[in-house]
């Protein structure tokens, strides 16, 4: 009567293997202890070799692949995390210490008095190129990272973008943030604040727009914010170019918290960019 050793084969493929290779072939069998089990040929001990390498790889590449998924994951979410932190600083420092000093260097200048006309309107030029300075190194720190989003929220935050960018441009900005107020996790409102700023940045320097609107709303259980201008637009159709890459950067970084970037936009017809993130993440 034969007998036959059954092998359940499983994840743990190099135990399997350390058992065959630990046992002893004699006379055409294969022996454990001294009993003879089965006497297989060469190319079924083959063939279990190939099946055992495929099933080894393909446990390792399941397993690589998702942990690999998940590292970079963490890692780009840790970048982002260390990147504004380094912003906060910078904002702090450019504000609390250059602002401050250039503030009151412009105090002493107006206050000085030189006594001729020729240099009281040197020292008035001067003056005037340190507030000049002073209010872009404001704007500086005010983009590197706002107060408002810290102290008053996203949505605040939200509408002084908004806000500054229509009266830059001349135009009007139709805005409906209510929904912005509604507590957010601090990655997820930063998030969005970062994919409004390149929105608008975007249509101050290419779109030559009439008009803005920026509208946020609850569905679904997501926060969706919407960006639209009526101005020069893309073909949407196209590879994205260089002056484009800043969508890559936004559908990244919604993508870490969950979320989702659509842009539509025509030629002449104007552009429209949608984010939407999950309320709890």
């Amino acid at each position: 009567m034969s007998v036959f050793l059954l092998i359940p084969m499983s994840g743990k493929v190099e135990a399997i293997r350390k058992k065959l290779t630990g046992i002893k072939a004699s006379g055409g069998c294969i022996l454990l202890g001294h009993s003879c089990l089965f006497s297989p040929t060469r190319g079924w001990l083959a063939t279990l070799a190939t099946a055992m390498g495929r099933e080894r790889l393909m446990w390792a590449g399941m397993t690589t692949g998702k942990d690999d998924r998940a590292l970079r994951r963490r890692l780009a979410r840790r970048l982002i995390a260390v990147q504004e932190e380094q912003r906060l600083r910078l904002s702090r420092e450019l504000h609390d210490d250059l602002g401050q000093m250039l503030a009151s260097v412009a105090l002493e200048l107006h206050n000085v008095r030189a006594g001729t006309q020729e240099m009281d309107g040197r020292l008035e030029r001067a003056a005037m190129l340190i507030d000049r300075l002073s209010a872009k190194v404001h704007d500086a720190a005010w983009n590197l990272r706002p107060a408002d989003l810290d102290r008053l929220g996203l949505r605040a935050s939200v509408e002084d973008l908004a806000t500054m960018l229509c009266s830059q441009l001349g135009i009007p900005c139709e805005m409906d943030l209510d929904a912005l107020s509604n507590p957010l996790p601090a990655e997820t409102a930063l998030t969005l604040y970062r994919v409004a700023q390149e929105a608008l940045t975007n249509i101050g320097k290419h779109a030559q727009p009439s008009r803005v609107s920026v509208t946020a709303h609850i569905q679904d259980d997501r926060m969706h914010l919407t960006i639209e201008d009526d101005g020069r637009g893309f073909d949407g159709r196209a590879d994205p170019g260089p002056g484009h890459l800043g969508l890559a950067g936004m559908r990244e970084r919604l993508a870490l918290v969950g979320g989702e970037l659509t842009v539509e936009s025509a030629t002449m017809k104007g552009t429209t960019v949608y984010a939407d993130v999950p309320l709890a993440h």
